[in-house]
């Protein structure tokens, strides 16, 4: 039995309400006129929930447990914000719960829950399928799509609010914001955490002082990110040595640990070096204030006609420093365009709604996301196997949200599909759930 079966049971009115009683007083049926407002927060389950005991009307709080016993197991008794709770629900009722000296009215679920019912929920909680409910989820398609809307909306908000992190106690620009995003996104998920701290080691004011020439935004870069500070003969990296040093001391710049990036497991066209160059040509070509981030259309053109015109020959024939390879053209990768507009305008976009207190803002998200096609990763190809194909971003960051946060942790109950398929389970019984 888990708690929060218990919970969709009660807010979904999923029982038998006519027979509910207290199992610790009179045997009067208690009449419960509403359930309360389902809380996610601290303190009680449901909030001002009414209900008749005794034939007197009670209006207060709900605490739901699996055990009478968890009031004390859960330290509620040394919290006065239960002290107005005036029903207990519980699946089993083992201990009486005094509060303020008498005994708490409580109702026990144990012989009104559908037995076939709890065994359904089970099997699909306990399923070990990456997606709990594959087999049912494509007879509801509209829920689906409500709650990949829903899943998509709290990642980019969660992704959005994340860029504010460590400006507590300062000002944030918009640009700052933007490079902040920008640098974020391109890292992927090995070289996140390096390039955020990038980010804080140098600032974007600097950025704008010195891209107007290349090799200086390229000295400052990898000279911050620490790539620098091994001795190498090729002509390119001691021409960034030399810049570097006097950049340094001029900013007073520190530098980043080169053991802090990634290598290992990457593709080299992934690797830190030639996401750092891609970097530089990308703030040589874009001005931010002239980015008109209430257009979508504008931002997706802009993004795909950057050239590798800025990033110098060097990268041609290498992917480290030192190290020559066989000649390539140079491009702009789709991998870090589709992370520049995905995992970095878009939550930009989202924080700069609360930067700005414009809701414009988080429109063009939507709307970007919607115009973007769909990523391929695996988990998009549990999702097509089952029969849903995404069609743009928005859906396909909305699975991923909807596998990260719900399908993993078998969050069935609080998700729209699995409360959809349980609320529409027809199980009928005597002294059972009510159709």
């Amino acid at each position: 039995m888990r708690e929060e079966y218990l919970h969709f049971l009660w807010r979904m009115k999923r029982l038998n309400f006519n027979k509910l009683q207290l199992v610790n007083g009179s045997k009067l049926p208690v009449i419960v006129k509403d359930v309360g407002w389902y809380n996610l927060d601290a303190g009680p389950d449901f909030f001002n929930g009414t209900a008749i005991i005794d034939g007197i009307q009670w209006s207060g709080n709900i605490e739901i447990h699996i055990k009478s016993s968890d009031w004390y197991a859960h330290k509620h008794h040394l919290d006065r914000t239960y002290d107005n709770v005036i029903l207990h629900v519980v699946y089993e009722h083992d201990r009486e719960v005094m509060v303020n000296g008498k005994p708490i009215p409580t109702i026990e679920l144990k012989n009104l829950i559908n037995k076939r019912h709890l065994q359904y929920y089970s099997s699909l909680v306990d399923s070990s399928n990456y997606i709990p409910c594959h087999k049912e989820v494509m007879q509801h398609h509209l829920a689906l799509l409500q709650q990949i809307d829903i899943s998509f909306i709290n990642r980019i908000e969660r992704k959005g609010l994340a860029l504010f992190e460590g400006f507590e106690e300062q000002i944030i620009s918009k640009n700052e914001l933007f490079y902040v995003a920008v640098l974020k996104a391109v890292g992927g998920r090995a070289n996140r955490l390096p390039m955020q701290q990038l980010s804080k080691y140098l600032s974007y004011k600097i950025i704008e002082k010195e891209k107007w020439e290349a090799t200086r935004l390229d000295a400052l870069l990898f000279g911050v990110a620490g790539f620098l500070k091994e001795e190498c003969d090729d002509h390119y990296f001691k021409e960034l040595h030399g810049i570097w040093k006097f950049l340094k001391n001029k900013y007073q710049l520190v530098e980043m640990n080169p053991k802090a990036w990634k290598f290992n497991g990457i593709r080299p066209y992934s690797f830190p070096t030639l996401l750092l160059v891609q970097l530089s040509a990308f703030f040589q070509q874009i001005e931010i204030g002239r980015i008109q981030f209430h257009d979508s259309d504008f931002i997706i053109e802009k993004i795909n006609r950057l050239h590798s015109k800025k990033i110098h020959p060097y990268w041609r024939t290498h992917f480290l420093f030192g190290r020559e390879t066989k000649e390539r053209n140079l491009h702009f990768s789709k991998l870090f365009q589709n992370n520049l507009l995905i995992n970095g305008v878009i939550p930009f976009l989202v924080a700069l709604k609360h930067l700005k207190n414009d809701y414009i803002f988080a429109d063009v998200a939507v709307e970007l996301a919607e115009k973007l096609s769909p990523e391929r990763n695996k988990v998009m190809n549990y999702w097509k196997a089952i029969g849903f194909q995404p069609k743009n971003v928005l859906e396909s960051q909305g699975l991923l949200e909807l596998n990260n946060e719900f399908c993993n942790f078998k969050k069935c109950l609080s998700c729209k599909v699995g409360s959809t398929i349980l609320e529409n389970e027809k199980i009928n019984s005597e002294n059972s759930i009510l159709f």
